[in-house]
C-alpha cells in the first residue's frame, strides 16, 4: 500500500463510509421509525430487481437519494502515521407515498422528523436532519388506474470521514541538509 512517503496513489484504508445498500437501510429503517409502516412496505426506489408493485389502494413509500453534495473540500486530521479526511455533504432523499392512506404517511414523516429522539437515531451514522419541503398531490397511473401518489423531499447532512497513510512533514529541526 502507497504512502505520502512512497508515492504514487493512496487508498483510503479500512473503515467505509456508508453508501449504496447500506445507506438505504438506514434511511429504509429512519422512514420505518417515524411513519410506523411495515419495512416491506418502504422500498428504495432503483432495486436491482424490483418487487412487484402494491396493489392500488395499499400504503407504501418509494424513497431514493436524488444527490449528494459535498462540501467545497475536506478538512485534514493530521496524526502520527495518518490523516483523516473530515468532509459534510448534504443528501437530498425524494419519498412518494403511495396509497389510500400515503398522505397521512407523507404527514407523520414530515411531524416525525420534528422529534428530536428520533433524529437522534441517525447520529451514530453522523447523519443530521436538515429539512423537509411540502407535498406534492402526484397521482399516478399504475396499470391503467390512478393511485394516490403524494411526493415529500427531505434534506439531510452527513459527516464522511476516511483515514489515508499521509505521514505529517518533518520539523525543520529533524530535516537533515548534505552541504557537500
Amino acid at each position: 500500500m502507497n504512502t505520502s512517503a512512497t508515492g504514487g496513489y493512496i487508498l483510503p484504508d479500512g473503515g467505509a463510509v456508508p453508501n449504496d445498500q447500506e445507506l438505504e437501510d438506514i434511511f429504509q429503517d429512519f422512514i420505518k421509525g417515524v411513519t410506523g409502516l411495515a419495512g416491506s412496505m418502504i422500498r428504495p426506489r432503483f432495486q436491482e430487481k424490483p418487487l412487484p408493485v402494491p396493489a392500488v389502494g395499499v400504503d407504501w413509500v418509494a424513497f431514493g437519494i436524488r444527490t449528494q453534495r459535498p462540501d467545497d473540500g475536506p478538512y485534514f486530521e493530521q496524526h502520527n502515521e495518518s490523516a483523516t479526511s473530515i468532509r459534510h455533504e448534504v443528501i437530498d432523499m425524494a419519498l412518494s407515498f403511495y396509497g389510500n392512506h400515503g398522505q397521512h404517511f407523507a404527514k407523520l414523516f414530515i411531524d416525525g422528523t420534528a422529534i428530536p429522539q428520533n433524529i437522534d437515531q441517525l447520529k451514530p451514522y453522523k447523519i443530521k436532519f436538515i429539512g423537509v419541503g411540502d407535498v406534492l398531490t402526484a397521482p399516478d397511473l399504475i396499470n391503467e388506474q390512478y393511485a394516490h401518489r403524494f411526493d415529500v423531499n427531505a434534506t439531510f447532512s452527513r459527516k464522511t470521514e476516511r483515514t489515508y497513510a499521509i505521514q505529517p512533514l518533518q520539523e525543520p529541526s529533524e530535516i537533515k541538509i548534505n552541504r557537500n
